[in-house]
């Protein structure tokens, strides 16, 4: 592992500067009396960002401070935090963590989607001040019959998408494209689905392009009888819009676990009781944001290594080589390996990328899968093949990789993946 100093702007979730401060220089920004100097002292220094909440935007300026920075892990799916394009125009590559919350936050949007439907928490509230003495709860709405239209079918909506299919409900979705391998009907246009559809859940990211994208117009289509539910980003929202149509009838009610300008949430929204709010808890469980943290750190500890970042988003896509353009100009690197080791490491980065175009061909794989993520993987089979494991374990291990991480349909295309991988390693 090379020496790769970290910055951690804000303290977020301790844990991650916990585990990252065991294996790598760790500076922790807010503890410094004052972080301007400090910054511009040591920003020449600094290579890997990590990124655990709390901070204000990570803009090309701030990446100017930063001259030698090459990677940015960041905390969560989304990423409308960072300017990513200015990060790829500078070589810096820029993770997440998709896959390991989609099932957290999707039950957090199936959630809100029942409660705001049914009016649980208001039910709640009605016993607890005493009323059902006096008298039953009013009747509420029901789930039964209604379209749900998904706004953004990724990772995380697609797992929406399978809950509310097995509560026996009918899936509509709008994003920018059609998916060809997805059964539910497609909607180009956001206003159509509106209009079709009885409940509104938005998981798209967010950032300028989506910015109050759920506007008066999409509010009004979806109508009196229409919920709306938004797990995503608080900016996808027209907020006064939003309080407008629950406080004037023009939808039924709403599901918020994100708000435009959080913690603050306004107080128009507060006082109306036909909405469900919760403080930004999608993926707030101790496992999953345990899984977020290792995913952080992960990113980092591949790229001390040498090895490609495992989830890198799109606009900052590993190429082989460190970053778009390679090296920052004056980054310290470490001492060139000797003769024998430089040829060790050649054999087996050829020998992982062979295993790589073998599971390419082997594997249908998802849109959502990058060259990082595949390359843990292929390097994973490695080790286990040249630590012996048998044939069987082999596949075992293919299969999981398939159906589990790639959430691929089963399929035998890992058999053959694991006897020409036992072949190349043999070679």
């Amino acid at each position: 592992m090379k020496s790769l100093d970290v910055l951690m702007p804000a303290e977020g979730m301790g844990l991650i500067g916990d585990l990252i401060a065991k294996r790598l220089p760790l500076h922790r920004l807010w503890l410094e009396p004052n972080p301007e100097t400090w910054l511009a002292e040591w920003g020449p220094r600094l290579r890997a960002l990590a990124m655990t909440g709390g901070h204000g935007p990570i803009d090309d300026a701030y990446m100017r401070r930063l001259p030698n920075l090459e990677v940015i892990a960041s905390f969560g799916v989304g990423y409308d935090h960072i300017d990513a394009r200015a990060a790829a125009r500078r070589g810096i590559i820029v993770t997440n963590t998709p896959g390991v919350l989609d099932d957290e936050v999707a039950d957090t949007a199936l959630g809100l989607m029942i409660m705001a439907v049914r009016q649980l928490p208001q039910a709640e509230r009605y016993l607890r001040a005493g009323r059902w003495l006096n008298g039953a709860f009013p009747l509420t709405a029901s789930l039964r019959g209604r379209i749900v239209g998904i706004v953004g079918l990724g990772r995380i909506g697609k797992a929406i998408a399978a809950r509310v299919s097995a509560f026996g409900l009918e899936v509509v979705y709008h994003g920018r494209n059609p998916q060809a391998e997805v059964a539910h009907r497609y909607f180009p246009s956001l206003v159509d689905m509106a209009k079709a559809c009885d409940i509104l859940i938005v998981v798209a990211p967010g950032g300028p392009a989506t910015r109050h994208l759920i506007n008066a117009e999409v509010l009004e289509a979806l109508g009196p009888d229409g919920v709306f539910v938004n797990i995503a980003r608080g900016s996808l929202v027209d907020e006064k819009a939003l309080i407008e149509a629950l406080r004037t009838g023009k939808i039924l009610a709403a599901g918020l676990d994100v708000f435009e300008n959080e913690p603050n949430v306004p107080e128009e929204l507060i006082a109306l009781d036909n909405v469900v709010l919760l403080p930004h808890v999608g993926s707030a469980s101790t496992k999953t944001r345990r899984a977020m943290a290792d995913c952080v750190v992960a990113n980092i500890f591949a790229w001390a290594d040498g090895k490609p970042p495992l989830t890198p988003v799109p606009e900052t896509p590993w190429r082989g080589q460190w970053g778009d353009g390679g090296p920052s100009q004056g980054q310290a690197r470490e001492a060139p390996a000797s003769g024998e080791q430089a040829k060790a490491m050649t054999d087996r980065q050829s020998l992982i990328g062979g295993i790589l175009d073998v599971m390419r061909s082997s594997w249908d794989l998802p849109a959502d899968c990058n060259d990082g993520e595949l390359f843990a993987y292929a390097e994973a089979l490695v080790d286990r093949i040249e630590a012996g494991d048998s044939r069987q374990a082999l596949c075992a291990y293919l299969a999981g990789v398939q159906v589990d991480n790639l959430d691929m349909p089963k399929s035998d295309a890992y058999q053959e993946i694991v006897d020409r991988s036992v072949a190349l390693v043999k070679d």
